[in-house]
């Protein structure tokens, strides 16, 4: 018989067991609940000759892998969420020996995992992306005939460079101004670095990635917020995604 480990996925308040009850977890498991004081984790049993500390070495070198067990960490814990007004994600792969191992680290967070499910309770987060309308063109290159003497090239080049800075430079002012525009419809804020145009999939340069914790009754009005925003910076595009389980705001460093 395999050895087997526990894998948690959250820790919430107030989870029925009843209604997690038939979701299939990681590893294809069924997902249960585990009680320690007033904390619920979300867990299930998975086999250690897939999720063992060698195993996962190999196994997160696996894109295909990586994405099919995040997407169903993921599933479950916005199943999750979905039942309860504070719920605390943990990291993709958390695994202990045994369900008495998993307790003793919930009792070992217990104060932290506590500040940060009050933090996040009946809230949700919101991911904002913003994308600048004006691209930064490079610009064409120019013939050695058509280019005159060497000195006007090279002032002319400079005087290229130092306009695709400034505007560089003026995109970025715009986009730190916008995030602290946004600031005051969320209870919390994080800022993320822009992700590069090969993940994004698109030509526009990302001026602004960022996941604002907003209160659940509330969520309407940071919609509203996002909507005037959007006519005051008509050079961007905002994108708005959300609601999400409080990823940012509720993993804590060291599950």
């Amino acid at each position: 018989m395999s050895d087997t480990g526990t894998y948690v996925y959250a820790v919430g308040r107030d989870l029925d067991a009843e209604v997690l009850a038939g979701l299939e977890g990681v590893g294809e498991a069924p997902v249960r609940t585990l009680g320690h004081r007033d904390l619920t984790a979300v867990v299930s049993t998975v086999d250690l000759e897939e999720f063992g500390e060698e195993a996962l070495r190999q196994n997160l070198e696996s894109l295909a892998w990586v994405e099919k067990t995040a997407r169903r960490h993921d599933e479950i814990v916005r199943r999750a969420a979905a039942i309860t007004t504070a719920l605390a994600p943990f990291r993709l792969v958390t695994i202990y020996r045994s369900d008495d191992a998993a307790r003793d680290r919930i009792e070992e967070l217990y104060d932290d995992l506590v500040l940060a499910l009050d933090r996040i309770e009946r809230r949700s987060e919101w991911s904002v992306k913003v994308f600048s309308r004006e691209r930064l063109m490079p610009s064409a290159p120019v013939e050695a005939e058509a280019a005159g003497s060497g000195v006007a090239y090279l002032e002319r080049r400079r005087a290229e460079i130092r306009g695709r800075q400034e505007a560089a430079v003026d995109q970025q002012v715009l986009a730190d101004q916008l995030f602290l525009d946004l600031a005051p419809g969320a209870a919390a804020t994080r800022r993320l670095a822009p992700q590069d145009q090969r993940l994004t999939g698109r030509r526009e340069t990302m001026a602004l990635n960022a996941t604002f914790l907003v209160d659940d009754d509330r969520s309407t009005e940071f919609f509203e917020l996002v909507s005037e925003l959007r006519s005051r910076y008509p050079s961007f595009e905002i994108e708005v995604n959300g609601p999400w389980p409080p990823y940012s705001f509720a993993v804590l460093d060291k599950p």
